[in-house]
Parts: structure tokens; sequence; C-alpha cells
């Protein structure tokens, strides 16, 4: 059943019982009594709140199961999830929840971890290296020195493009650029081509035809569905989620789509470059964008500080995406003012902007610390900026190097996302990956429409690095934000801005 059309008084009455707990108490409770929670679970890097002892700040329970997509083991492993089978579009989803949100989290974590297995040898190529990327699918993105891909050693990424979405240039505190890269995961590759949307002229023939752009949905195998269970607790007349995890592999892979963001690390500081997962990689850079004027080749070493997961399932959501979003630990604080992820009662979250908490104790890859306690941050440059042949790369057209930006997360992390990361961190302790969390998994629990969106839960979030400069944005929601995604020939596009190639 879509859940545009679910009719609530049609449900049995459990169900409606159900119903009626979850949205008016469990969800409430989920969104306003977690907040003692919520406060401890705030520090970047998830670890116990000071003082308290031997006592975990994070209490539930988590199976072995929970850790790899078939249910197996008890570890993270290399299967990859292919759908949430507790989600049911019966129910509309209006506020962020503990347990309405968990196997969503539990999801982004094993398709992270399964993209980049094998986890304890992070030297050896993963499985998102074989995808394509998206200047390998579009003839059109060419890159501005094409001589960069001659002779690139095996291993190595060619990287070339540093704009944001919204046509803003990151720089880290180092005075280097971010760089981004797209890649499309086999399924939706093997999908562009069969249908030719690979090309502007394919596209314009595609839209003509009057078919819709439908990329394939993952979706359980045949007998392996887990229905999940519900058992009324204590007769209070509430039913409430098995703590059983139902396994959602073996299954088919739906369309992935992923955008990383790669900070270029100095090569004198190998304590700090360890915390990294890192690639050799050769930038290519056309004239125009050099200071000197000459195209060039680079070749340093990045280190993953962001990425967009994002993945098509067939459970309530078949018309939507699985938005997962991850970062580094070291990339930024938490701004002063910093609001929850479901602030629904306000068209202007930050009226005043994200704002800074003055200096930190720590080494952050974006933020200084250099304004005093809240002064406006997250402000772009609006300079143009050039590349110099040597570190620190960026420059202004003078050749002087730009004041880097002060960047912080406007958003907080939603308590349960922030357990799940405390759990996730600990299996992954000894490996790099230890030091990345997961910012939130966004999903379309609801009709939508005012003051909810198109329906996303949580309402908003954003990445440090990939949204660094419209963090504090009404329409700061990946979902919401590609749901308006058309392609060149002015199609609707099903959630990406991959088949306008040239925006």
């Amino acid at each position: 059943m879509s859940f545009r059309a679910a009719n609530h008084m049609s449900l049995s009455n459990p169900v409606r019982v159900f119903w009626r707990a979850l949205v008016t108490g469990v969800l409430i409770a989920g969104l306003l009594g977690a907040v003692a929670l919520d406060a401890k679970a705030q520090n970047a890097n998830l670890q116990r709140a000071p003082g308290d002892g031997d006592i975990p700040v994070f209490t539930d329970v988590y199976d072995g199961s929970e850790f790899c997509a078939d249910g197996n083991g008890d570890a993270p492993c290399a299967v990859a999830p292919v759908d949430v089978p507790e989600f049911d579009a019966s129910f509309v989803y209006r506020f962020l929840a503990y347990h309405a949100q968990r196997p969503f989290d539990r999801f982004s974590w094993q398709a992270f971890t399964a993209l980049m297995s094998p986890l304890d040898h992070p030297g050896q190529k993963t499985h998102w290296e074989t995808f394509p990327t998206q200047r390998d699918l579009f003839a059109e993105l060419a890159y501005p020195n094409p001589a960069c891909s001659d002779d690139l050693p095996d291993g190595h990424l060619l990287l070339a493009s540093y704009l944001q979405s919204t046509g803003d240039t990151l720089i880290d505190q180092a005075g280097n650029f971010v760089l981004f890269e797209t890649r499309i995961n086999p399924v939706a590759a093997d999908y562009i081509i069969a249908n030719n949307l690979q090309s502007k002229a394919g596209r314009a023939r595609f839209a003509n035809t009057g078919q819709f752009i439908d990329f394939p949905t993952g979706h359980l195998t045949a007998g392996a569905e887990s229905k999940v269970k519900a058992t009324m607790a204590n007769g209070d007349g509430v039913q409430k989620p098995d703590p059983a995890i139902p396994p959602s592999a073996p299954g088919v892979m739906g369309a992935q789509l992923l955008k990383f963001a790669w900070r270029i690390l100095p090569p004198d500081n190998a304590a700090e470059n360890a915390r990294y997962f890192t690639r050799p990689a050769r930038i290519s850079l056309g004239s125009d964008q050099m200071l000197d004027g000459q195209a060039t080749c680079l070749d340093v070493t990045v280190g993953l500080v962001g990425l967009h997961l994002v993945q098509r399932v067939a459970s309530g959501n078949g018309d939507r995406w699985i938005w997962s979003s991850f970062e580094h630990v070291d990339n930024v604080p938490l701004a002063t003012n910093a609001r929850r992820p479901n602030s629904i009662i306000t068209k202007e979250p930050f009226e005043n902007g994200c704002l800074s908490p003055g200096p930190v104790d720590q080494q952050y890859a974006f933020y200084g610390g250099m304004g005093a306690v809240g002064s406006p941050t997250n402000q772009p440059i609006s300079e143009t900026l050039k590349w110099a042949d040597h570190a620190p790369y960026a420059r202004l057209s003078s050749g002087d190097k730009p004041l880097p930006p002060e960047i912080v997360r406007c958003w907080r992390l939603f308590s349960g996302t922030a357990e799940s990361n405390f759990v996730w961190q600990g299996k992954l302790s000894g490996t790099v990956w230890a030091n990345y969390m997961l910012l939130g998994t966004q999903w379309i629990g609801n009709p939508g429409g005012a003051p909810f969106g198109i329906g996303e839960v949580p309402r908003f979030l954003t990445n440090s690095t990939l949204e660094s400069f419209m963090q504090d944005q009404p329409d700061a929601t990946c979902l919401g934000c590609h749901a308006r995604a058309t392609s060149d020939a002015g199609q609707v596009a099903n959630f990406t801005f991959l088949l306008d190639p040239g925006s």
C-alpha cells in the first residue's frame, strides 16, 4: 500500500492502538523524552560522557545480527542491505522516533561498511572503487586536463570537481580545496545505459517517449522476507517491535548513488593522516583554473571527509530513496545554537545563521576557532579562487592565501543515531572507520505539506563538507532538495541531478 493512500480508520483495532501510540506517544517521546540522552550524545566522537564511570551513555542492546545485512555473524561485513523490511507504509511517521528510525540507521551503517570492505585492509581496493564515476558515464563531463588520465597508476583516484552544489568552494584550515566525486553502482549505471540516458540527445528522446525515469528498486528475494513481529507489553495495550532484527539480505540490489568529499592531506603529518581513509589521487586542472595559467596534474594524497550514500528500496517508499550521510568526526564542531533535526515549529530554523562555539580544545579540519562565541559561521568565500601548483593550493587571484571559512555543524544528531554511532564505532574499533559517524538517515515517512516538507524524516539533514554553506537554510534537506531534480530535457529525474550533467 502506498503511504499516500493509507487510511488509518481502515486498520484493525490493535494496529490503530499502535498507530496512536506511535504518533502521539512513542514518537513524541522519542523527540522530547530523549533530551537527556541527546545532550550527552553531541560530542563529535561520541565517547562516554565525563564522570559516567562504568555506565555507558547508551544502554540499548544490539543483537549481533544487526551488523551484517544477511543476519549472520556479529560483526560488520561485505554484504550490502537491499531493503528496510520493518518500514510499514500504512503508518504516517510525522516525527523522528527511536524505534522508527533505528532500522534506517542500521541500514545506513550496513551499506557504508559493505561499500568500504575489506574494513581491516584499507589499502586494498574497496567495493565502491569498481563503480563508474559520473565522468565515466557522461561524455559531456570531460576532464579539464585530459592528459591527467594518461598513465594513471592503478589505485589512484582521478579527481577534478571542487564546486559544491551551491557553486561555492570549500577549503580546509590548511588552505587546500576539498574535491568531490560522484559514483554510480552498476545497477544504476546499467539503467542509464540501457535507456540511453548517458547523452543529452538520448535524454531528450527518452523524455519524448512519455516514459518516466524510474531507477531500479532493491528488494528481498522471494522467501527471504521477514515480517517485523510485535508483542503486547505489560498489558498496556501498546504494541512494541520485537527486538529480533530480521535479515535484509539476500536480495536484489537497487540503484545506489554515492557522492564523496575528499580533503588533500598534508604530507608531513602522519599522525593526523592516519585517522583518515586515504587514497592516492591525481587532480586534473585546466589552464583557466590555475594561478599561472598552465594546465597541470597534481599528485596528492586525499582523505575521506564526507559521503552521501543514496539507495532505492522497495519497502514503503519505492518511489523514493533512502539518504544516508556520513562524515569524519574531526571535520567541525557543533554550532552553539545547533538544533535538533526535527525542528518543524519554525520556518526560519537559524534566523541569525549558525553561530560559533568559540575556541575549541581539539583541531578540526574546517574550523579554527578564531571567532568569538556566537559569531556567524559558514560564510562562503566571495572572491574567485585559483589553484597554485603547490600547497596551500587555494589562492586569491593576487596569489595571496585566502582566509579559510569557519564551518560548524548546524544540526544535532538524533539521540538514536548517536547511539547507533556509538555501537558501530565500537565494533569498528582498531580500524580507521571508527573515526566516521552517521549524521542521519533520511526517508519519506508521510505525505508532506507544511511544515513537513515533502514528508522526509528527519525533517532536516545536511553534511558539513557537501552542503557547508546552506545548512541554515529552510530547505536544508537532502531528499527535499532532490525531489525537485529534473533532467536537462526537463523531465522529473527520480530524485537525482545526475541526468542534468551540465548544471
